[in-house]
């Protein structure tokens, strides 16, 4: 039996050029052949003549009926076992018969392979294909001497190749990289959420859809600052909802809230904040809040390794006693931004900037996070000093690359990826930067208002004063001590 076997292997490896004419007749080769090509009809043929002839016409009714009957009972009780093993037969077979059928010839039409002696040709490995919300995505192992480099400069080529719309490169290892074939553009169309789940994990947090309909998340941990920006109605106001609305179910997050605008778009979130001001021209009231956050920043500083046995506040287990703080400054630039203030009101714009400035350099340890947000993104509205020490930024959509980079870097100047490109109609998307440094958009989901305070009032409980972690009272806060020129400056 083991001989018989082997004889099958070894005639079914056969280079098709040395088994063809009268040897393949007189070896049966072209039969072996043939019935391997139609395994799988051959073997659903075997097991319906094997039903019938056990169990008659009752026997095909029930091979007819019960496979599809079990697999919807299966969905049902197991939905994600159930999608597991459908997808991964469906990414199997769209191996082996859509794209590994004609690989070859779609490397060699995109000058992918490389020449062999005698006339031959080596391409990539098609290592396996998996299904994503926007298309397949098939993964390759490159040939040495090959780069991703050389596949995205023929996307175009492979996107025809395949019939798909877009073909996006992605680098995933050494000599390794992901071919996705985008068939849908999951950011066309906007997310709305009717509920919010519970951020449990400050170090994953989910907070936009990317191009491949898959989550992104940020790790908040040790993050000092983030900035933001778009010009009005780019769905800023609207994505830092969304993301709000999760972080304010964890009882070991507390939240401050001063609404540059002067408006009523952040008063979902009283119930639940700690520090709520929504003044856009009582800049003495914009202070306190500051200087009370400011303040817990100070109190953490020095008390926080004696009481609590490390400096780091990331170091150390989230405790609801010991709340990571989440400031958030919507328009900031109406606090920053001088020009056109009287004396006073700008000495006041001044303290509020430095004591801002002075959150974003030492706030990480303190587990403070300060987050701007603006719709003038200009070094008068985001001084430097607070900008380039935030390692988070979003763009929503902008009007200048100038804008983009101010709130992006440099790197928006080398990157075909810019929020310059967002269409108006787009409310929501932005670019992002990515772990490893890449831009890239997403989209953040919407929220509407009712939904908002709604979770607010559910979790109105957790609220805390800031005055119970440390903070002074505000009737107690202190004149600025840091330079207010050289934040000017």
């Amino acid at each position: 039996m083991s001989n018989l076997l082997t004889l099958v292997k070894t005639l079914l490896t056969l280079p098709r050029k040395r088994v063809n004419g009268a040897a393949s007749l007189l070896t049966g080769w072209w039969l072996i052949r043939l019935l391997w090509r139609l395994r799988g009809l051959v073997a659903m043929t075997l097991v319906v003549l094997f039903v019938y002839s056990t169990w008659g016409w009752v026997g095909l009714v029930l091979l007819a009926v019960l496979p599809p009957v079990l697999s919807f009972a299966w969905r049902v009780l197991h939905p994600v076992s159930h999608t597991w093993l459908v997808n991964g037969l469906t990414a199997r077979h769209r191996l082996r018969h859509t794209y590994g059928s004609r690989w070859d010839a779609v490397m060699v039409a995109c000058n992918l392979h490389v020449p062999a002696p005698g006339g031959d040709h080596i391409t990539p490995t098609l290592q396996k294909v998996t299904l994503a919300p926007v298309g397949d995505v098939l993964h390759v192992r490159l040939l040495d001497g090959q780069a991703p480099a050389d596949f995205a400069r023929q996307a175009d080529e492979l996107a025809h190749a395949f019939g798909v719309p877009e073909v996006r490169v992605t680098t995933t290892g050494p000599g390794r990289v992901e071919l996705v074939l985008v068939l849908l553009d999951v950011l066309d169309e906007p997310v709305i959420l009717t509920d919010v789940p519970p951020v449990t994990d400050l170090r994953r947090v989910r907070f936009a859809i990317g191009e491949d309909g898959e989550w992104r998340t940020r790790n908040y941990a040790n993050i000092a600052a983030e900035v933001g920006g778009g010009v009005p109605g780019s769905g800023k106001t609207a994505g830092e909802t969304s993301l709000a609305c999760g972080l304010i179910q964890n009882p070991a997050v507390q939240y401050v809230v001063i609404d540059g605008k002067g408006g009523e778009d952040w008063s979902w979130i009283a119930p639940r904040a700690a520090a709520y001001c929504a003044e856009d021209e009582d800049l003495t009231a914009v202070l306190a809040v500051v200087e009370q956050v400011h303040g817990l920043m100070r109190h953490r500083l020095k008390t926080q390794k004696a009481n609590r046995g490390e400096a780091n506040f990331w170091n150390l287990p989230l405790d609801p006693n010991h709340p990571a703080v989440f400031l958030v400054v919507d328009e900031v630039q109406t606090f920053t931004d001088t020009k056109g203030m009287d004396p006073e009101t700008k000495q006041l714009a001044w303290q509020i900037t430095a004591r801002l400035s002075a959150l974003v350099k030492k706030g990480r340890s303190a587990g403070i996070v300060t987050r701007l947000l603006t719709q003038k993104p200009t070094n008068d509205a985001l001084p430097t000093a607070i900008r380039d020490n935030a390692s988070v930024r979003t763009a929503w959509r902008v009007m200048s690359k100038d804008a983009a980079e101010a709130i992006l870097g440099p790197i928006v100047r080398d990157t075909e990826v810019s929020p310059v490109d967002i269409p108006e109609a787009m409310r929501g998307i932005a670019v992002v930067a990515t772990d490893a440094g890449r831009l890239e958009r997403v989209r953040f989901p919407f929220v509407d208002e009712h939904t908002a305070e709604i979770i607010a009032a559910r979790v109105a409980g957790l609220r805390r004063e800031l005055t119970e972690f440390g903070a002074p009272a505000v009737e107690d806060d202190q004149e600025a001590e840091d330079d207010p020129a050289g934040v000017r400056a």
